[in-house]
């Protein structure tokens, strides 16, 4: 009988909260464009639309997952796409902001395809190494943008950046291991 890698609630905690966390960052880069509304109202319309629906879509999930199947991965394709449509409409002048919105675009879009296309059998064969591979993707991007950034202008929000990347994967490895002991 296989058991849970995780405790339902405490997963289901840190999907919400890192959820939110995007939307509210959406939201406030927003709130930021807005001064700017008359010159970009595209680019504000895009934040706050995205911002909303990730934040709406973590928060009432539940209600939305019995009434839709699937649910969760369409979510996290949606959420994918939105962070990568944002990322394009930031391209125009952010020079940190898009690069960052197309990474963790691509990771949601990766785990939505994971979630959508494979069964709940190879689900729970493949979830350590989908956790391992995810790690593995955010490390290599902290790596990548510590050595751009070092060779180029020296920004130091992006070697921030960079550490919120690797604090990531090493979180992504701690609860892979504290998985391990739950089964």
């Amino acid at each position: 009988m296989p058991r849970p890698s995780m405790p339902a609630g405490r997963k289901a905690i840190m999907e919400t909260v890192s959820h939110v966390l995007i939307g509210f960052a959406l939201f406030f880069k927003g709130v930021e464009k807005a001064e700017h509304f008359s010159r970009h109202p595209l680019t504000v319309v895009c934040l706050f639309a995205a911002g909303a629906f990730i934040i709406l879509g973590a928060l009432f999930h539940r209600r939305f997952a019995r009434k839709v199947a699937n649910f969760t991965a369409l979510f996290h394709v949606a959420e994918g796409v939105s962070l990568i449509l944002v990322g394009f409409v930031l391209l125009e002048k952010s020079a940190r902001m898009p690069y960052f919105m197309f990474f963790i675009g691509a990771c949601y879009l990766g785990i939505g395809a994971f979630e959508f296309f494979t069964s709940a059998e190879a689900k729970q064969r493949l979830r350590p190494v989908q956790m391992a591979v995810l790690s593995a993707v955010f490390l290599a991007a902290a790596v990548v943008a510590v050595v751009l950034n070092s060779l180029g202008t020296r920004n130091a929000w992006v070697y921030i950046m960079a550490g919120v990347m690797a604090a990531m994967a090493a979180l992504i490895l701690l609860v892979r291991r504290k998985s391990a002991h739950w089964r």
